[in-house]
């Protein structure tokens, strides 16, 4: 052991060294107790110095023992630090003792100090211990053990003391630093304890908050409350967590969420709680308006014309608006949890996988899908269908806008068929106005049907002139066995007065009551379905066209008035025809009769002018005169049976134009008028033109004569 002494004067026995302590350390944890220790003893009697030392050798471990006489020396090592342990004597004049620890305390709080006392003063050692000593020890009633182990037990309070203190300050530190407030409440409901945040929170300093009852910052102002109904002083074991209003200094309201833990005392009674107060205003405010948005959306969702329907990663149903289910003919919670699948046909089932495994890929598309209503018909939607994701952008299900487009398909449908019934029927129009016979144009509409509508089989009959048999004009895959029996009909038979008598279509289709005629029919020409249309012209049935399929078993409302329109086409060419040889009929025997006509006025007028010109070389004056105004009507006549002549063959002949001598068609019409003088200069042209050329300067020169005046231009 080495002791060191410091005072006014050297002490017997007692060893004096230079005051240097460096090198030592300042111990704190009990890990370091094999390490040396020093110790400071401070009072004025030199004499319990070696005592002590003889006792700290004890302790098993090397023990640096400072002896300082005044206590003003013993300061100065306190300062400096490394002192371990400080044993002060309290025996000193004028009870300066108190006033040593009290500055010892002062300048070293962390450094634990055992006080020394006479028998008797045990006052003043409980004193010194309650203002902070660690223990004391009685003078003379002392030994090496108890000395030890007061040093011991001082060094590990001391540690213990400091780690407390440090882990106190750190969670001060942290509880102060917090975002969230923390308040301290006691069992009647007082704030104890408010940190920085609850500041911010309350809108008023900690300082004011202690001794507050915390009540008087929720609910209306002026709202005291009742511990039964304060959530801070339920007395409960339990951790709570809650929403709370509270109102803040300046009348702010401040939605807040608190947990509370509570705090006992040893014998476990109720003290109050501890809270962690987090100011979620602006949550709750982001929370509602996501909530109304939410709901608006939601009202969008629900009240849309379109169908909305989510599935999750495994095609199971997790959410349908009110629409989507009505499509389907469900109620939506009969939906929920069902795979889509369940409600496909199985045609779109193939089709839904395979854009469920696209939708994977992230691919966003639009398709048309087939499902099975709950009553078991069917209806067709179109789908218009994106993936979602979540945070990580793993595939989570997808979600579709869905459109009944059943009626939309049904149209186009519709407009597809009568797309193709107006192409029949222009293809049987083009053959009816091209058609050159009755012949052609009954092979070629029957061509045109049986190739655009599908079938297989076509037959035109037409009646004969006694209207008692229909002869066929034409056929096609007609089966060669039963070619002689279908080339005449007695239209008088049944079924067959249906049609060519009564002017009726006829459809025959294989079913189980048909009659033994009909399916003898069908049977004959191979077919399984077989229609009859009659063709009418001018409200008369003049034949009809027979058209057979070996596939169908029955015909569409849609086929039967396509056909039914087909056989008036072929009826209004076949009056086409008719009206057409009429026409031609009329024709020839108009122009014979104007040829019969001309030949004979010709013949009268010529009779006529020859008497005419006898009588004016027998007569003189005005009878003379009569004569030649008789010759000039005759002639008259028979320029005007010219013209109309002339007029015939410009309509019924086509022009036949060749390289004409313009000069020498007008001097035949010069010498044709040779009482008037005609004065004419050569050209020396040619034009491309007709016989009727002659006619046009002949008509010039007449009109000229007849209704000019001399001399003409």
């Amino acid at each position: 052991m080495i002791v060191k002494h410091s005072g006014n004067r050297p002490q017997a026995g007692i060893p004096e060294f230079a005051a240097d302590m460096g090198g030592c350390q300042a111990l704190h944890t009990s890990e370091t107790m094999s390490e040396s220790l020093r110790v400071i003893l401070i009072g004025e009697n030199p004499g319990d110095a070696p005592g002590i030392r003889e006792m700290l050798g004890g302790c098993g471990r090397e023990v640096e023992l400072l002896y300082c006489e005044r206590p003003e020396d013993g300061l100065t090592p306190v300062l400096e630090g490394g002192i371990g342990v400080v044993l002060l004597d309290l025996d000193f004049p004028d009870g300066r003792g108190m006033g040593i620890f009290d500055r010892l305390r002062e300048v070293a709080p962390d450094i634990p100090i055992i006080v020394l006392t006479a028998a008797g003063e045990e006052p003043t050692a409980l004193r010194a211990m309650q203002h902070g000593a660690q223990d004391y020890l009685v003078k003379g009633k002392t030994d090496a053990e108890l000395l030890c182990r007061a040093v011991r037990y001082a060094e590990e309070r001391t540690r213990v003391e400091l780690a407390l203190r440090h882990s106190e300050a750190m969670y001060r530190r942290l509880v102060e630093n917090l975002n969230e407030g923390v308040l301290a409440v006691d069992e009647a409901g007082l704030i104890t304890f408010a940190n920085p945040a609850m500041e911010e929170i309350l809108g008023c300093p900690a300082e004011s908050l202690i001794g507050s009852p915390v009540t008087g910052f929720f609910g209306t102002p002026g709202s005291t409350g009742t511990a039964t109904r304060n959530p801070f002083c339920w007395q409960t074991a339990q951790r709570q967590e809650f929403e709370l209003d509270l109102l803040g200094d300046d009348g702010r309201s401040v939605h807040a969420l608190v947990v509370t833990s509570p705090i006992t005392d040893a014998t476990g009674a109720f003290r109050g709680c501890l809270a962690g107060v987090l100011d979620i205003t602006g949550r709750k405010r982001a929370e509602e308006a996501l909530r109304q948005s939410e709901q608006k959306y939601r009202l969008v969702v629900e009240s849309l014309s379109e169908g909305i329907w989510v599935i999750d990663r495994n095609a199971c149903t997790s959410f349908v608006n009110p629409r989507m289910a009505e499509m389907l003919g469900y109620a939506p919670d009969e939906m929920i949890g069902r795979s889509i699948y369940s409600f496909l046909t199985p045609l779109s089932d193939a089709t839904m996988r395979d854009r469920l495994n696209c939708r994977r890929d992230g691919t966003q598309e639009q398709y048309e899908c087939e499902f099975i209503r709950k009553g078991g018909d069917r209806i067709t939607a179109l789908m218009i269908a994106s993936p979602f994701s979540d945070d990580s952008g793993e595939f989570r299900g997808s979600i579709a806008g869905v459109m009944d487009i059943t009626e939309r398909k049904r149209a186009e449908e519709e407009i597809r068929i009568r797309n193709e019934q107006l192409m029949v029927l222009n293809q049987v129009v083009g053959v009816s106005a091209t058609s050159l016979s009755l012949a052609e144009l009954l092979e070629e509409s029957l061509e045109k049907t049986l190739n655009l509508m599908g079938f297989h089989v076509g037959i035109v009959y037409m009646l004969d002139a006694e209207r008692k048999r229909a002869l066929l004009q034409h056929q096609s895959g007609l089966p060669q066995s039963c070619m002689a029996r279908s080339r005449i009909i007695k239209v008088h038979h049944w079924p067959f007065n249906f049609i060519f008598i009564a002017g009726q279509p006829r459809y025959i289709e294989r079913q189980p009551d048909l009659n033994s005629i009909e399916a003898g029919i069908l049977q004959e020409l191979e077919v399984s379905a077989l229609a009859c249309i009659p063709l009418i012209a001018e409200s008369v049935v003049v034949g009809a066209v027979y058209v057979g399929s070996r596939t169908k078993e029955t015909f569409s409302r849609e086929e039967m008035a396509l056909l039914e329109m087909v056989g008036k086409e072929i009826g209004s060419g076949i009056l086409k025809g008719m009206l057409h040889k009429k026409l031609e009929a009329a024709n020839r025997e108009a122009n014979l009769y104007l040829d019969i006509m001309t030949h004979d006025i010709k013949n009268a007028e010529n009779v006529s002018n020859l008497y005419a010109d006898l009588l004016i070389e027998m007569l003189e004056g005005e009878a003379a005169l009569y004569a030649r105004k008789i010759r000039s009507s005759v002639r008259r006549s028979a320029e005007i049976l010219g013209n109309v002549t002339t007029i015939r063959r410009i309509h019924h002949d086509s022009p036949d134009v060749g390289p004409v001598d313009l000069d020498l068609v007008i001097r035949e019409e010069v010498a044709a008028f040779p009482d008037v003088v005609i004065e004419f200069s050569v050209s020396h042209r040619r034009v491309w033109a007709d016989d009727l050329l002659s006619e046009v300067f002949a008509n010039l020169i007449r009109n000229a004569v007849k209704f000019g005046a001399y001399p003409i231009p």
